[in-house]
């Protein structure tokens, strides 16, 4: 038993005493103001931990840099993600999320299935539909003169844009955000279990009703395309579609809170990409490199020494791409936003097979966002006498960012 003079745990017998660290990514002093600085303390600590609580509520190892990292993510045949999710779980299903909860070599044909609906062509594809829709948003925000951002862009645009890839109706957009948030941050497994339930239940009605009369949506191309030579199950499709509906709704909302909070606090930066849209580009790199929102893990499949630390198969271990950025190791001043850094081998994405597989979608309305509001709204700024709100808990995002122009 582990000891801090107010709690207990077991320790593993493969856990050294020295590497036990009570850790919580949502509890981390000062994430309600800055996630990303918030966890960066422990970049001061050992390369590998193990902490009793860390990923919901049970024991993980938790890798803290950025070369680690990546050796997660790449090594599948030692990490998986089988059933890491826990979505079908909470329902008392079996299907997995797909491709995400597929390890290689089966990943490789439903990633192959599913690389057409974000193909660069595609997204190019739908570049008016994204922009025509941001346009409305900054328009109608600007002409307010102030506004509080997440509600009034960075909440409805990408969430009209993956919706409408879906074909799902953009009038349930905030039951869509509230189902979501009650999967991510629901205080009980029963909130969590009842948000599951109605997110299931949707896509089976709709599931069922593209079956019926399939149109030019995701889900229409989920129910009706092969693999291997035959159509995908009704288990294969509740997986494709989860999957897309939960992806779709939260990191690039994160992405652009967290983009325009730096921007809203730091005139310069907000000066520097205004008079040299040249630097746009990289920015949206940086901005991703700093801050990368989605914590995950994997399951140990082994026994195995790993950078001098025993796992045991079966073991949680959890990685940061948000810490991984922050990794001074492989970024110098790391905490520095710097559009013009050389480096910009982040990990926001993941690495590896299961590398995002919306990353040019995600990509392309951070571009968009960035350039009409910093071309068609004047200088903003956070509006005096207000604070930003962060998120610290999984995934890292912004609450509250009132602006004024």
């Amino acid at each position: 038993m582990a000891d801090d003079g107010a709690i207990q745990f077991d320790i593993p017998e493969n856990v050294p005493r020295h590497l036990v660290r009570e850790w919580d990514f949502g509890q981390a002093p000062g994430g309600d103001r800055d996630p990303f600085k918030a966890i960066s303390l422990l970049h001061d600590g050992p390369d590998i931990f193990w902490s009793p609580n860390v990923c919901y509520g049970r024991p993980a190892w938790v890798v803290t840099r950025d070369d680690l990292t990546r050796e997660v993510f790449q090594e599948t045949a030692l990490f998986t993600t089988r059933k890491i999710s826990g979505f079908s779980a909470l329902m008392g299903e079996t299907f997995d999320m797909i491709p995400l909860e597929k390890d290689p070599p089966d990943h490789a044909q439903y990633r192959l299935m599913m690389n057409p609906l974000f193909a660069p062509a595609r997204i190019n594809a739908i570049d008016e539909l994204v922009r025509g829709t941001a346009e409305k948003l900054v328009e109608t925000a600007v002409a307010k003169g102030e506004c509080e951002f997440m509600q009034a862009f960075g909440k409805p645009f990408p969430a009209s844009i993956f919706l409408g890839l879906m074909g799902l109706p953009l009038d349930l957009t905030d039951r869509f955000l509230a189902w979501e948030d009650g999967i991510l941050h629901g205080k009980t497994m029963e909130d969590r279990s009842l948000a599951a339930h109605s997110i299931r239940d949707y896509l089976r009605g709709m599931i069922d009703e593209r079956r019926r009369a399939p149109t030019d949506d995701l889900i229409s191309y989920a129910m009706t395309t092969e693999i291997g030579g035959r159509r995908v199950t009704d288990d294969e499709t509740m997986g494709i579609c989860v999957l897309l509906f939960i992806g779709g709704l939260d990191t690039v909302t994160a992405t652009l809170g967290f983009a325009f909070r730096h921007l809203a606090m730091n005139a310069d930066s907000q000066t520097l990409l205004r008079e040299r849209p040249d630097l746009r580009k990289n920015a949206i790199e940086e901005f991703l490199r700093a801050h990368a929102p989605v914590n995950t893990h994997r399951f140990v499949t082994r026994d195995v020494e790993f950078h001098g630390v025993t796992l045991r198969q079966g073991d949680t271990i959890v990685v940061s791409p948000g810490l991984s950025g922050r990794d001074e190791r492989e970024f110098p001043e790391p905490h520095k936003i710097d559009f013009e850094r050389k480096n910009l081998r982040h990990l926001a994405f993941g690495s590896g097979p299961h590398r995002c597989i919306g990353s040019h979608l995600a990509r392309r309305e951070v571009a968009i966002a960035l350039d009409l509001w910093l071309d068609r709204a004047p200088p903003f700024r956070v509006k005096p006498g207000e604070e930003v709100v962060t998120q610290p808990a999984q995934p890292f995002g912004v609450e509250y960012l009132p602006l004024v122009w």
